[in-house]
């Protein structure tokens, strides 16, 4: 995946997962379909899928999209810098015209899909979904 302007909603993101991992935040849990302020600490890829999938009209609607759109922005660096070197090439081969709304669609469909893999590393299964929709060559 190659970036596409996406850093001003990672850098947001970054702060926000810091803040809420920290345990500087002091909130109540409010539930959405699987989703908890504890949904941040990605534990695992259904985490993710939970903050991926908070409905528009919930209270953490912003934060929650800003942080996962920010966890797809830093796979989409990984891609950019592992497929840099003289080693590796792109894990992932999206079409140019790919937006980060629909990597986090291919994302949560596939993991719908594809409950098992639902206790791996959040980061596992983005590549996972994602390759299965774009395969490199």
């Amino acid at each position: 995946m190659k970036s596409k302007g996406w850093l001003k909603y990672s850098g947001i993101a970054v702060l926000g997962a810091g803040w809420l991992v920290s345990g500087h935040l002091h909130a109540d849990v409010v539930s959405s379909k699987g989703y908890s302020v504890e949904d941040f600490t990605l534990r695992n890829a259904e985490d993710l899928v939970d903050v991926c999938t908070v409905e528009a009209n919930h209270p953490d609607y912003a934060l929650a999209m800003t942080f996962c759109y920010g966890f797809f922005e830093g796979a989409t660096h990984y891609d950019d810098a592992v497929s840099a070197t003289e080693w590796y090439t792109d894990i992932v081969c999206d079409p140019p015209d790919t937006t980060r709304s629909q990597a986090v669609d291919v994302f949560v469909a596939y993991m719908k899909a594809n409950p098992q893999y639902g206790s791996e590393p959040s980061i596992d299964a983005i590549f996972r979904a994602l390759v299965d929709k774009w395969p490199c060559e």
